[in-house]
């Protein structure tokens, strides 16, 4: 067997393999950010595309309901009696500042821990619940948080309410960013506590 021969360079050094190995890194970089790139676009176009099919979100507090328990008094404001729907129940409604921080710290606690701090949906919580039901082979979790829950009692029918699809919990998500640029946390909550029914 011959010895292979290298070949030398300008300083009579063999070399480095090195350079290969860095080619094929910068072609996989460049491939993956090529690729990167091209989904980040298409996750954007699917966004603008759902966002547009998506029901208004221009006033919230029209789209809640609209009835309250009427009260009839005396002279002195003593309630004389209450007239309740047989549909809607008792119901009144309350500015934020007037429900009880414990209420709204229990209900964010209880529904929505990260409720401050994310962007109307949680990205964690999305993961957790998909690795939670593959693993249950059934829904067993949903991962909703206050908004995607406002949302879907708010601007979804009855019978979307009611299913348990992808192209739904999508609708839903992107609703609850929707909402979240257009409104204030506080305004979120109050009109939440205001429409969750608590039994």
């Amino acid at each position: 067997n011959q010895a292979k021969k290298s070949i030398p360079t300008r300083n009579g050094k063999t070399p480095p393999t090195a350079g290969c190995f860095f080619k094929a890194l910068l072609g996989i970089l460049i491939i993956s950010l090529a690729a990167t790139f091209l989904l980040g676009g298409a996750a954007v176009f699917q966004y603008f595309s759902l966002a547009s099919s998506l029901p208004d979100i221009g006033n919230l507090t029209e789209k809640a309901s609209q009835f309250e328990t009427v009260r009839i008094m005396d002279r002195n404001g003593d309630l004389l009696y209450e007239m309740i729907s047989p549909t809607a129940g008792r119901r009144t409604y309350v500015p934020l500042d007037k429900i009880s921080p414990y209420l709204i710290a229990a209900t964010v606690a209880t529904e929505d821990k990260d409720y401050y701090s994310h962007p109307g949906y949680d990205p964690f919580a999305i993961f957790r619940a998909l690795v939670q039901n593959y693993t249950a082979g059934e829904t067993v979790s949903g991962a909703s948080t206050i908004t995607q829950q406002l949302a879907r009692m708010l601007l979804f029918s009855q019978e979307e309410r009611g299913e348990q699809t992808i192209r739904r919990k999508s609708r839903e998500i992107v609703l609850a960013a929707e909402i979240t640029r257009k409104y204030s946390k506080e305004q979120i909550l109050e009109l939440y506590l205001n429409e969750v029914y608590y039994g």
